[in-house]
């Protein structure tokens, strides 16, 4: 009942809010009545889990954006019917400088406005390119993000994946580009939740693929190498040679790596679990050495018992399962054939993993294997 009564609000309030005049020209939303306002109208009534007004609001964010794309669209239009306009060509920076010798103030807003955010290589420098861009920035994707959230937690997973997927499309306009990967991650765990499991991956793969590191196949095969040596100094090795800095991929690399093993895919298993260890290390390391004088890495044991005494970084490492990522990587390498980098990674745990149940369940991969 609830859910019906938050989509007839909508739809109820929505007439009410926009009823123009389709037949006359667009016009530019007024102050005070911004997309950006509105979506933060819809924020703050999401916080107070006020779902229908939160619903309604981001529709009406969307809406003034698209009629804002129109009135955009319709001003960037009318400049080409000035001769000066068309005789400056294609080029953005030309056309730009007339626009700004005419005066034609609202143009060169809006052009700036776009030029600002993505740059004229975004844009090829076309002047016309960016008149049809304008048609994608219509689309308003941290409103369709917070009306997937919604739905989500109205138990509409179909209906929160479509927003998540339309809000994933137009990403391009999101204001703080890394909220791109928070989309994946929902899409990502909206299609497990869904039952699709080639596109919880898919999803998981798209922020994988934008790690330039763990795309760099050199480094890749090097890091591999290492393990694939399997003797007694190999996982030191491994620990004191290679770092990654994360960027919003640690998750990603820790989801497929599990997946991996779960379909008992090895090699892929121990490629993604390896590279998110090194991320992990390379992530705890940095935090350790700002916070203790003269740190550096010297075993991977005692990075472990260092991090114990920080409450921060262990519960950083429970929330994105950075220790079971260890006894993961080193599970998986023993699927794999590497015994000894196995047994030495399964050790350290057994001894310092700063929680307590998973240096328990080192010591019982220990136990399992010498039996």
């Amino acid at each position: 009942m609830r859910k019906f009564a938050i989509k007839v609000f909508v739809v109820f309030s929505f007439i009410l809010f926009f009823c123009f005049d389709i037949f006359a020209a667009p016009r530019k939303p007024q102050k005070g009545q911004e997309d950006w306002r509105a979506l933060q109208k819809a924020k703050d009534s999401f916080e107070k889990n006020d779902f229908g007004t939160a619903v309604k609001f981001a529709e009406q964010a969307k809406v003034i954006r698209s009629q804002n794309a129109k009135w955009q669209t319709y001003i960037l239009d009318e400049t080409l019917k000035n001769s000066r306009v068309r005789r400056a060509g294609d080029s953005i920076e030309r056309v730009s400088q007339v626009l700004n010798e005419l005066k034609f103030t609202e143009a060169s807003k809006i052009v700036s406005m776009h030029i600002e955010k993505h740059g004229l290589d975004f844009f090829n420098g076309s002047y016309s390119d960016l008149i049809e861009f304008v048609s994608v920035y219509a689309h308003y994707p941290e409103a369709d993000f917070l009306l997937g959230k919604i739905y989500k937690l109205e138990g509409e997973y179909s209906v929160a994946l479509n927003y998540m997927k339309d809000a994933y499309e137009y990403s391009v306009n999101l204001d703080v580009s890394m909220e791109k990967y928070d989309l994946l991650y929902e899409l990502a765990e909206l299609s497990y939740d869904l039952g699709s499991k080639d596109d919880y991956e898919k999803y998981l793969l798209v922020i994988a693929s934008d790690d330039s590191v763990f795309t760099n196949l050199g480094y890749m095969d090097a890091l591999l190498h290492i393990i694939n040596t399997d003797s007694s100094d190999t996982l030191e090795k491994f620990f004191l040679l290679y770092r990654a800095e994360d960027t919003a991929g640690l998750k990603a690399f820790v989801k497929l790596g599990k997946l991996y093993m779960s379909e008992a895919e090895n090699d892929k298993a121990l490629k993604f679990n390896a590279f998110a260890g090194i991320l992990a290390v390379t992530k705890i390391e940095s935090v350790l050495m700002q916070r203790i004088n003269g740190f550096k890495y010297s075993n991977f044991k005692t990075l472990l018992a260092k991090s114990s005494s920080y409450s921060d970084i262990v519960e950083w490492g429970i929330k994105n399962g950075v220790w079971e990522l260890f006894c993961d990587l080193a599970e998986s390498a023993a699927n794999s054939g590497k015994i000894v980098f196995s047994h030495s990674l399964f050790v350290s745990l057994s001894e310092s993993s700063p929680v307590e149940y998973w240096k328990s369940y080192a010591s019982e991969k220990i136990v399992k294997s010498e039996n």
